[in-house]
């Protein structure tokens, strides 16, 4: 599987390859924009409030790249208390989905959004 996606004719200027990384930092960037949600914290505390991850397998975001090009985007997210949840995550789809429309110009997406936390 690859690990990035391939955009013909970028701008008409060539190719270019975007990395699942990128497409990470770029759904994060524009999650946490919108008011009353962030992206969930892999951070796990123990009773003293002390940080200790030894082995973590939780990632808030997941990016999938299928063969017929699409990119599937899966975002937890943090909700905070008193936020209408469709509308919230109404919100973050056209964000994150502008944002990726602004730097990929044409690659086609879907994007999940899962409310894992209220706080």
């Amino acid at each position: 599987m690859a690990d990035y996606v391939n955009i013909e004719n970028y701008s008409k200027n060539g190719k270019l390859a975007i990395s699942r990384r990128v497409f990470e930092k770029i759904a994060t960037d524009a999650t946490n924009n919108v008011t009353g949600a962030k992206v969930k914290s892999r951070e796990v505390k123990n009773k003293k409030g002390i940080s200790k991850v030894v082995f973590d397998l939780f990632k808030p975001i997941k990016i999938a790249f299928k063969s017929n090009g699409q990119v599937d985007v899966n975002i937890d997210i943090t909700l905070s208390k008193g936020s209408n949840a469709n509308e919230v995550c109404l919100k973050i789809q056209e964000e994150v989905s502008n944002a990726l429309l602004a730097y990929t110009e044409s690659v086609p997406f879907r994007i999940n959004i899962k409310v894992a936390e209220v706080k």
